[in-house]
Order: structure tokens, then C-alpha cells, then sequence
């Protein structure tokens, strides 16, 4: 979007409320009469909220002009791809490192009749979407890890809930720990953003390395910034609550067992933080 502004574009960016969600409302009173393209999350990489693809979809039927494009890059795999079928959606873009492909591999759904400008011209290759010599290699390995990703995908989901389930039961529990991903049907099963308040987000997963547990401060894209996630300043948490936030990232492979190994080393960690951070008491 910072791209298409420099191209010239006008982008209205919508609001999301406390939970992390867009209005469907609020994105039918910003539609203009010269509006080209609608650009959603289906999941929020940091908190986990899955938006609403569907009624978005239902809307914008309304408006056969406007391109849909879905960014799916967290929602492959998640039990809701029936919702990123919906026959509205144009676009649907996927990462295959999130599935464990190998890093730099993706890929695109385009619905018939739709046009977009490729990245790289040249050669002609991908129908002159992505000219350039293919890494065959890399896109069958990519192939390969989406099969294994898609067999019992279900089960995969309610192991992922599981394990999710139990650490929020037991972290949401503590004194001064916000959680900002819930446990209802709109939030994605492999993501959980919470914050342990007075302790800075990076301090949080060093002290989760000691236990051999990697975690991350929100986006791992923008990590090293130091500054609060902006997904979390959307949704108007205060500052000091957001750049306490961490990010627990699950898939199919964690079991209840990682769970509760977690859940002791979160105990400890916590414990530690609350001597640091305690009054000393009056003389």
C-alpha cells in the first residue's frame, strides 16, 4: 500500500476495534466510486483475528469493478479455507515458509479474467507473471509440504487448538498478564499474543530462551524496530501494555506435552520478573 501511494494512489487504511477486527461497515462507507482494489488479512499475523472474508465478499458482490485480494500467508492450513473460496475473492497470496516449504517459495491464486502486473518481466515464464528461471527444486518441495500440510488438516487444527487452550488457561490466570488473542471461533488455533505487564516484549523472549522455548515480540518482520506492534496500537492498546507483547507461534507438530513444558517455564520466568519488578519494602 506504501508502494501504491508512491505510485500515486489514493489508500484509505480501515480501523480495527479492541478485538482486532475490521467493520464491513466502516468498509462500505469508505468504498469511493474510483475504488480499484480491497486488501485483507484473512488472519492477523500477531494477535490471530480472523476477519471477515465472507462478509466482505457478500459486500463487495455489489462491486463487480473492485479487485478482492486476500493475504492468506497465516491462514493456510487453519480449517477456514472454505471462507477464502468464497467465489467473490480475486486474489488469494500464500507463503510457502509458513507450511515448512522452503523460504522465498509462495504462491497465488488468481480467479480467471483478473489481471495484475508482474514483478519481474523478461522472459516470458508463468505466463509472463514471473518471468525468470523457475527453482523446480524449491516449488516441489513447496508442492510436497502443502500435500502433508492438507492431509487431516482438521485434526491438525483441533491439536493446535489444544495446545493453545491450555497455555491460555493457564497464563490468562496471572496478575498482570493482558491476553490479547482469545479462545472464540474468530481467532485463528496457532496464534497467541499476550503481554506480561511492566516487562518489555524482547526481555519476555530472552528470558523464554534460557528455558530453550523461542518465542517472538509480535511481528517477526519488524522485531528489531523497538517499537510497539502496530496491529496493537489499531486496536488502541496503550503503549505501555503493547511493548510488553509477545507472540506464541504453534503448528501441527506441538503437543500438550510442550504445553505444559511451556507453562512451567512461563511460571518460572514470571516468578523472576515479579522479584525484579517488586517494591522494596519501607525501612
Amino acid at each position: 500500500m506504501k508502494q501504491l501511494e508512491k505510485l500515486g494512489f489514493d489508500v484509505t487504511y480501515l480501523p480495527v476495534d479492541h478485538r482486532g477486527f475490521v467493520n464491513v461497515d466502516d468498509l462500505k462507507a469508505a468504498i469511493r466510486p474510483d475504488t480499484i482494489l480491497v486488501s485483507v488479512m484473512a488472519v492477523n499475523n500477531e494477535v490471530g483475528s480472523m476477519q471477515p472474508i465472507e462478509a466482505i465478499g457478500d459486500l463487495l458482490e455489489d462491486y463487480p469493478t473492485i479487485h478482492f485480494h486476500v493475504d492468506a500467508v497465516q491462514a493456510i492450513g487453519k480449517g477456514i479455507m472454505d471462507a477464502l473460496r468464497h467465489p467473490r475473492v480475486d486474489f488469494i497470496t500464500f507463503s510457502g515458509h509458513k507450511f515448512h516449504a522452503p523460504r522465498g517459495t509462495g504462491f497465488i491464486y488468481a480467479k480467471r479474467g483478473r489481471l495484475i502486473d508482474p514483478l519481474m518481466t523478461g522472459g516470458g515464464q508463468e505466463n509472463d507473471w514471473r518471468s525468470g528461471t523457475e527453482n523446480t527444486p524449491a516449488i516441489a518441495a513447496m508442492a510436497k509440504a502443502l500435500r502433508l500440510l492438507l492431509t487431516d488438516e482438521q485434526a491438525h487444527v483441533a491439536q493446535q487448538q489444544a495446545v493453545r487452550e491450555r497455555i491460555y488457561n493457564h497464563v490468562s490466570q496471572m496478575p498482570n498478564v493482558t491476553m490479547f488473542s482469545q479462545l472464540t471461533p474468530d481467532f485463528a488455533p496457532h496464534i497467541l499474543c499476550f503481554a506480561v505487564e511492566g516487562v518489555r516484549g524482547e526481555t519476555t523472549v530472552h528470558a523464554f530462551e534460557q528455558h530453550e522455548i523461542y518465542i517472538s515480540t509480535t511481528s517477526a518482520c519488524s522485531s528489531k524496530k523497538g517499537t510497539e506492534s502496530s496491529t496493537l496500537a489499531a486496536m488502541h492498546i496503550k503503549t505501555n501494555v503493547a511493548t510488553s507483547a509477545i507472540r506464541v507461534s504453534l503448528d501441527e507438530a506441538n503437543t500438550l506435552e510442550e504445553a505444559d513444558a511451556f507453562n512451567a517455564a512461563f511460571d518460572q520466568v514470571y516468578a523472576d520478573f515479579q522479584k525484579l519488578t517488586a517494591t522494596p519494602a519501607a525501612q
